[in-house]
């Protein structure tokens, strides 16, 4: 079953941004390893994801970001 889009603009041919056109691909990086061990995972390094690692951090938990 192929998967399409039913977004608001899927009908729209409006082709690659200019930053995904230029951009260089991302490097291959290993798999983690090992265990980690954190009083708190934040997922998204976004504005509010960095200040409640921050936060966080200041107050002496061990964060993950």
């Amino acid at each position: 079953m192929a998967l399409r889009s039913t977004g608001f603009n899927s009908g729209l041919d409006i082709g690659k941004s200019y930053y995904v056109a230029t951009a260089n691909p991302a490097p291959d990086h290993p798999a983690l390893a090992g265990d980690v061990e954190a009083d708190l995972v934040v997922v998204g390094g976004g504005c509010t994801g960095l200040s409640a690692a921050l936060h966080a951090a200041e107050r002496g938990l061990k964060v993950v970001l």
